[in-house]
């Protein structure tokens, strides 16, 4: 009797083991990254696929036709919904968070100095900056968070080549800097090539997030804290973006580092702070 009741229990224990083990995401094609996930309004359940420790299964809540989405003010994105291409991840207004409801389309962003100086931040603007720009910005869907990997002394001493550009790469190449003392530099209004290819061009890309360039060595390469970085420019930095956050309407999880929008994964390190660290004070 003991045995039998063992060898039951064991084979009990075995069927469980496997039922536990066998749990799968409902789809390959959504098996992606987590952050990727939220930015398309997805929720992220970890264990059901297979891959690195950030890629998960991507759900969404809130699956509708992409014209009754639009209709309702909503943003559509595709991947993480069942059934035909028209039913996409919906996901309604610019700022899911409620912090604003602004939406600025195909128009230069004249107010940021404002809107930087409003959250009592020093604010210097470059000469011509209202005009300044690759074109109008589609809209404030994103924020991107950069280093310049620039020298290792001096306030912006990056300040030129944000505004000017590279041989390979005309400026402006964000809208923003960030001196070492904290103070914000106000460089153009319009679209500025800072982004690249992006996990997605709709919110990340030039046209439709704003970046911003801290200066900073990007030395050494890190992901943990903020240790290499100033604390008078942590704390401004973490106070312009909610400011930015609060005007644009652009939720947390879409202010990303660099390094979490840029495609391929590992192209971009910046910035080298933690960027949980950094969403977790924007509150």
């Amino acid at each position: 009797m003991f045995r039998n009741g063992l060898l039951t229990s064991m084979l009990c224990l075995v069927v469980f083991h496997a039922r536990a083990t066998s749990a799968k995401c409902w789809s390959d094609n959504a098996c992606i990254d987590a952050t990727t996930c939220a930015v398309r309004g997805g929720s992220s359940q970890a264990g059901l696929c297979s891959g690195a420790s950030h890629i998960r299964c991507c759900t969404c809540n809130n699956c509708m036709d992409v014209a009754a989405c639009e209709a309702s003010g909503g943003t559509s994105h595709s991947g993480i919904c069942p059934g035909s291409a028209n039913m996409r991840c919906c996901v309604k207004g610019s700022n899911p968070s409620g912090i604003g409801s602004s939406k600025p389309v195909n128009r230069m962003l004249t107010d940021l100095a404002d809107i930087l100086r409003k959250a009592g931040l020093n604010v210097v603007e470059e000469p011509g900056w209202k005009t300044r720009g690759h074109g109008v910005m589609a809209s404030v869907k994103g924020i991107l968070i950069h280093h310049t990997a620039g020298p290792a002394t001096g306030e912006y001493p990056s300040l030129r080549v944000v505004r000017d550009g590279r041989p390979d790469l005309s400026g402006p190449l964000s809208q923003l800097g960030l001196g070492r003392s904290g103070t914000w530099y106000v460089i153009a209004a319009g679209r500025s090539y800072h982004a690249g290819a992006t996990i997605d061009d709709s919110i990340f890309g030039n046209s439709n997030s704003i970046g911003i360039e801290a200066e900073a060595t990007g030395t050494p390469v890190d992901n943990v804290g903020h240790k290499h970085w100033p604390e008078v420019q942590w704390e401004s930095y973490v106070r312009g973006v909610k400011a930015l956050q609060a005007a644009y309407g652009v939720p947390t999880a879409r202010v990303l580092g660099h390094k979490e929008a840029a495609v391929p994964a590992g192209r971009k390190p910046d910035p080298n702070f933690s960027m949980n660290e950094f969403r977790a004070a924007l509150g």
